[in-house]
């Protein structure tokens, strides 16, 4: 719950050009909402760390509006086709079952989001595979899921909707934490290096708002 220090004035929000109030655009958010982050190479994760630090912020909003005292976790999850699941316990994804292992296989990881009842998904962008999915899954992530984001690994996504920027650190420090909570992966080298040389910058990453149904085609797509 450390992150519930940020605030929405932390984060400089552009919809589709224009500058928008994190309390504005995060309105949509609801404290009963559920997050879904598909990071199918464990560390992926990190290309939306703004988005979902955004969202969470936006969570502990709706619990500071009922009261200064509180002790709540959002129901945010992530789905990994690597174990051991990095751990992205500093994003307050917590505890540490909510970074769920999947099978790198459509199905499963779209039972793992229904079975959770995400209404929120946050997918890699990239081309879309062509899933068959189970009829009576389909038709619960069509029920439950809301909105859905595309992101990008790199934190830069294509022809993007949606941009968040905001101090370096704490953010980067939450990276690292998640880096080296998987210290063998073959990325964390590299990855880390670029967390530290963050701390002192400004972080900027965006994002593409896409249909439920791109969101899911995603799920498909090879990693």
């Amino acid at each position: 719950m450390h992150s519930s220090s940020l605030r929405g004035s932390d984060f400089h929000v552009e919809w589709r050009g224009a500058p928008v109030p994190h309390s504005q655009f995060f309105s949509f958010l609801r404290d009963t909402d559920r997050l879904g982050v598909i990071a199918p190479l464990r560390l992926d994760g990190l290309g939306a760390l703004t988005l979902i630090l955004a969202c969470v912020t936006a969570f502990y909003d709706r619990c500071r509006e009922r009261g200064p005292e509180f002790f709540a976790y959002p129901d945010y999850f992530t789905f990994q086709h690597e174990a051991p699941a990095a751990n992205y316990g500093m994003c307050d994804i917590w505890p540490a079952r909510k970074n769920v292992c999947v099978p790198a296989d459509a199905q499963a990881t779209l039972e793992a989001i229904t079975d959770r009842g995400v209404t929120v998904l946050l997918a890699p962008q990239g081309p879309p595979g062509d899933p068959a999915f189970a009829p009576v899954e389909l038709a619960a992530a069509r029920r439950t899921l809301r909105r859905c984001f595309a992101y990008s690994a790199t934190g830069v996504s294509t022809a993007p909707d949606l941009i968040l920027e905001c101090a370096g650190r704490p953010l980067s420090d939450y990276a690292l934490a998640v880096v080296n909570s998987v210290p063998a992966d073959p990325a964390a080298p590299a990855l880390r290096a670029h967390w530290q040389a963050q701390a002192d910058a400004r972080l900027r990453q965006s994002f593409r708002e896409v249909t439920v149904e791109a969101g899911l085609r995603s799920l498909g797509a090879a990693p």
